[in-house]
C-alpha cells in the first residue's frame, strides 16, 4: 500500500510539477481570444457546436492516457506485472505532452483549448480533493496534505483557463466557475461571485432551450444567495412564467365585436 500511494504521488507530482514549471515561464501578453463559431449557443449537451476541434481531440487523448496510467498504477500491486513502473511513467509522460499542446493552443487564444484545459484541471482538482478526504489513517496525513495542495493548484489553473470562455458567456464554463468559487478548496467561498456565474450560466442554458441545466443553476444560486435575490427571481421567471403559444386560446371580446358577421362576409365574397 505504501508503494502504491508513493507511486501515485510521484506521478501526480511529476505531471503537476512540469505543468507548474511551464506556468512560471515569462509569457507575453495573451492576444485577444479568437472569435470562434464554437462560442455560439448549442442546444445539445456539448459546450461547443460543430465537429470536434483539435482541443477536444487532445482532451480525449489525455483522458485515455490518464486512464492507462491509473490501470498501470493498479498493476503495481499485482506481482505478475512486468515492470509496471515503466508503464506508469510512459503513459504519464504522454499525458503531460498532451497538456503542453493544450497550453500552447490556449496561449494563442483558442477558446476551446482554454475550456478543455480548464476542464482537465478542474477534474484533477476534484480528484485530489476527494483523495484527501478519503485518507484518514494517521500514517498518511502527509499524503492528504499533498493532495490538498495539488487540488488547490489545479483549481487555480481551472479558474485561469475557464475565465476565457466564461468572458464569452459560455454557460458550461460559467457553471464550472461558479463551482470553483462556491467551493472551499481555494479558501472561503465567494458566494456572490459564484452566484453571478451561475446566473450567467442559467440564462445561457435557458436561451439554448436547455431548461434542465437552467434549473440546476437556479438551485445552485439558491444555495449561494438569498432566495429573494433579483438574479434568482429573474431566472425563476424565465423558467416558469413563459406563456405558451396556443392556437385554441379565445380572442378578447373587443376583437370579436369588431369582426363582421359571417353573413356579411359571405355577401362580400
Amino acid at each position: 500500500m505504501f508503494r502504491v500511494c508513493g507511486l501515485a504521488l510521484l506521478v501526480g507530482s511529476f505531471i503537476f510539477g512540469s505543468v507548474a514549471a511551464s506556468e512560471s515561464k515569462p509569457q507575453t501578453a495573451n492576444p485577444p481570444a479568437k472569435s470562434q463559431k464554437a462560442a455560439s449557443p448549442n442546444p445539445s449537451s456539448e459546450p461547443f457546436v460543430g465537429p470536434a476541434s483539435e482541443a477536444k481531440k487532445l482532451y480525449r487523448r489525455y483522458n485515455r492516457a490518464y486512464n492507462k496510467t491509473v490501470v498501470a498504477i493498479a498493476c503495481v500491486r499485482d506481482p505478475k506485472c512486468v515492470e509496471p513502473e515503466d508503464e506508469v511513467l510512459r503513459f504519464s509522460k504522454e499525458a503531460l505532452q498532451i497538456l503542453q499542446k493544450l497550453d500552447v493552443l490556449a496561449a494563442e487564444g483558442d477558446v476551446q483549448a482554454n475550456y478543455y484545459r480548464g476542464l482537465i484541471a478542474f477534474e484533477r482538482g476534484r480528484y485530489y480533493d476527494t483523495q484527501a478526504t478519503v485518507i484518514t489513517h494517521p500514517d498518511f496525513i502527509l499524503s492528504a496534505t499533498v493532495y490538498r495542495r495539488y487540488a488547490r493548484e489545479q483549481f487555480l489553473l481551472a479558474e485561469k483557463y475557464f475565465s476565457v470562455p466564461a468572458k464569452l458567456s459560455n454557460p458550461f464554463a460559467c457553471r464550472y466557475m461558479g463551482d470553483i468559487y462556491s467551493s472551499t478548496i481555494l479558501g472561503q467561498p465567494r458566494k456572490d461571485k459564484a452566484t453571478n456565474y451561475y446566473y450567467t450560466a442559467a440564462i445561457g442554458f435557458i436561451e439554448q432551450g436547455n431548461k434542465i441545466e437552467g434549473a440546476k443553476m437556479y438551485t445552485a444560486m439558491k444555495d449561494n444567495a438569498n432566495p429573494a435575490d433579483s438574479r434568482i427571481v429573474k431566472v425563476y421567471a424565465k423558467l416558469h412564467n413563459q406563456e405558451p403559444i396556443v392556437n385554441w386560446r379565445k380572442l378578447p371580446n373587443e376583437v370579436v365585436q369588431k369582426l363582421p358577421p359571417k353573413k356579411s362576409q359571405e355577401t362580400l365574397n
